[in-house]
């Protein structure tokens, strides 16, 4: 598994795996609706906080995404996905870990963060296992649109 920038190519096959607006909503958050124009997708998911990394496999397709941007001195993820085609793979895990670890030689944090979905709890549970602990949030109100969320940190991210 390699992990790269994503050309616009690839942002626009990440617009696919998603099928309606609560898909899109849950994944992306307040900003993302379905449908949605790629000059829009691509305008929101590259914006100059974020640092984008697709995950491809051994014949060079993608098959997970993800971002991270600096939030209360942690790592922050968001926007993890993994191609439909290739769910229940593990392959979540391996993204996290691999942007932690570009994250990490990039600049220090205290840890990583996230937020998820209450009702996500296959994400949830996957979180947990690497290490994530759900959170109360330090600043308030809670951000957005996340007050469905929990918020999960990671001390130790390598």
């Amino acid at each position: 598994m390699t992990l790269i920038c994503p050309t616009e190519q690839q942002y626009l096959q990440v617009k696919t795996w998603f099928s309606d607006h609560q898909q899109m909503f849950t994944w992306g958050g307040p900003n993302m609706t379905y449908p949605m124009s790629d000059d829009k997708f691509l305008n929101l998911l590259t914006a100059d906080h974020f640092t984008s990394f697709c995950l491809l496999n051994e014949e060079q397709q993608v098959v997970a995404f993800g971002q991270y941007y600096e939030r209360l001195d942690h790592h922050h993820l968001g926007r993890l996905a993994v191609n439909p085609n290739n769910r229940g793979q593990g392959l979540v895990k391996i993204l996290i870990t691999k942007i932690l670890e570009k994250a990490h030689l990039e600049q220090p944090a205290k840890g990583a963060s996230l937020f998820v979905f209450k009702h996500n709890l296959v994400a949830y549970n996957c979180y947990q296992s690497l290490g994530f602990v759900e959170t109360e949030y330090p600043e308030q109100p809670f951000p957005g649109n996340m007050q469905n969320c929990v918020y999960m940190r990671k001390a130790n991210i390598l």
